[in-house]
């Protein structure tokens, strides 16, 4: 009757073993899914990135027009004498 008894208790040993060695391994197969998941971007993600790097070159062509303008307009003032000198010629 002893023998069936640590029978039955190996047996309950060897199960919980094995039951605690299929959670670790589910563990460790879960984790490279969770890696695998925040490696990848989703088509929404993309779009947002270039729709920001699209409003930033937005953003910077306004920059320079408004800077040419400027030089224009500079460049028309510090130049007015020699201008009108030209234009009274014709």
């Amino acid at each position: 009757m002893s023998k069936e008894i640590l029978d039955q208790l190996q047996f309950e040993k060897n199960k919980r073993e094995i039951l605690k060695q299929s959670q670790a391994s589910k563990q460790v197969q879960e984790a490279p899914k969770i890696q695998i998941v925040d490696t990848r971007k989703y088509a929404w993600e993309y779009e947002l990135e270039n729709y920001r790097k699209s409003k930033l070159k937005d953003k910077f062509h306004t920059f320079g027009a408004i800077c040419g303008i400027i030089a224009l307009i500079l460049t028309l003032l510090f130049n007015f004498d020699a201008i009108g000198r030209f234009l009274m010629k014709f």
